[in-house]
This record gives C-alpha cells, sequence and structure tokens, in this order.
C-alpha cells in the first residue's frame, strides 16, 4: 500500500515538474517555439538559464520517475524482479539527460560533440528500458492470476503511451505534424509521463481495494 501510493506521488510530481517547467521556460524565450523547436534546446549549452532547465526539467523529473519505477516494481515484481531496475534505469537515465546538455548550432544538435552524443545515448537508453519494462510487465501481468485485474487498463494505458511515442517518431509521415517536430516530441513525452502517472494511479486504487494483495 505504501508502495503504491509512493509510486503515484513521484509519477505526478515528475509529470508537474516537467510540464511546469517546459511552458515556464518557454515562454520567457522570444525565440522559442513550442510547437517547431526541440525541448532539449532549453538545456542545451549555451542555451539562457539552461542549467536551471536542466535541473528541473531533466534531472528532476527523471529521479521522481526513479523513485516511481522502484515502487512500481516492489508493488507487482517484488523487490529483485526485472520490472524495478527497468524502470528505475529508465527514470535515471531520463535524468542523466540533463547532465549531458546537447551542443545546439544553428538549431541542430552538433552530433560529433561529446556532450550531445551522451544526451541522445540517455534518452534513447530512458526509451529502450521503458519499453522493455513494459514487456516483462506485460509478460508477468498475463501468466500471474493476482496481477490479471491490471490487464486491460495496463493494454489501454500502454496503447496510449506508444501512439505518443510512434508519433514523435513518424512525425515526418503525419502531415499535421510534418512542419511541427516540438510537437510531435511532446506528443512522446506526454506518451511517457502519462503511462508512469496511470499506472501508479490504477495500481494505487486496486491495491486500496485489496489491501491484502
Amino acid at each position: 500500500m505504501v508502495s503504491a501510493r509512493r509510486a503515484l506521488t513521484c509519477a505526478v510530481l515528475a509529470a508537474t515538474f516537467f510540464w511546469i517547467a517546459l511552458v515556464a521556460f518557454g515562454a520567457v524565450r522570444t525565440d522559442y517555439s513550442q510547437l517547431t523547436k526541440a525541448v532539449s534546446e532549453l538545456g542545451a549549452v549555451g542555451a539562457p538559464r539552461a542549467l536551471a532547465w536542466n535541473v528541473l526539467g531533466f534531472i528532476v523529473p527523471g529521479l521522481l520517475l526513479a523513485g516511481c519505477g522502484v515502487a512500481i516494481g516492489t508493488v507487482v515484481d517484488g523487490r529483485r524482479g526485472a520490472v524495478r531496475w527497468l524502470l528505475t534505469g529508465s527514470g535515471v537515465a531520463f535524468a542523466a539527460t540533463g547532465v549531458f546538455p546537447a551542443v545546439m548550432q544553428y538549431g541542430s544538435p552538433v552530433m560529433h560533440a561529446p556532450s550531445t552524443v551522451g544526451h541522445v545515448v540517455m534518452l534513447l537508453l530512458s526509451s529502450v528500458l521503458w519499453l522493455a519494462a513494459i514487456g516483462v510487465l506485460l509478460r508477468k501481468i498475463t501468466r500471474e492470476p493476482e496481477l490479471r485485474r491490471l490487464l486491460k487498463p495496463f493494454v489501454i494505458i500502454t496503447v496510449v503511451a506508444l501512439s505518443g511515442l510512434a508519433a514523435n517518431v513518424f512525425h515526418d509521415a503525419i502531415q499535421p505534424l510534418a512542419q511541427r517536430p516540438g510537437l510531435a516530441q511532446r506528443l512522446g513525452f506526454a506518451g511517457y509521463f502519462l503511462w508512469f502517472v496511470s499506472l501508479s494511479l490504477w495500481i494505487a486504487m486496486s491495491t486500496a481495494r485489496s489491501p491484502d494483495r
């Protein structure tokens, strides 16, 4: 019960920090558009208030998601289960994107810069670990009778979240997003945070109804 509540608290705080910071830091820059600019540009080397963004927009939300991952994994997979480590790793990698800010030039990342490489690698690692956790969770939920009550909400939440990721990855092929890469990226982030918040909420509600499980 405590772990379920902790998961929800961490997930909500992570999403709150990220989205409020994104809106606020974007609003104070007259040259920044949420529709066309990458989120990473707010924390790029040399950007105004880059350090503050990297701390509040990447590091704090990422560490909170790591805490959420620990709690989710503890509830559904035990303290030594793979889900715990995968979700925790996803959150830590997300936080690490703020440790390695991208180097930007004329609105594009300088890919040969070590800091940019670190930023991209951590972002990809966060996504890969998250996707791996989804696979492990789905397998566990379908195989264990006491967790099957989570199957329907888990599938719905995951489909919605992965739709956001797909919109980001394939935005060039989606007409409304082709000229709005910033919006596509935000849909991807929205799916990621929504997954943590929604799953944590459902687990908390389910655990409250069945405290003996």
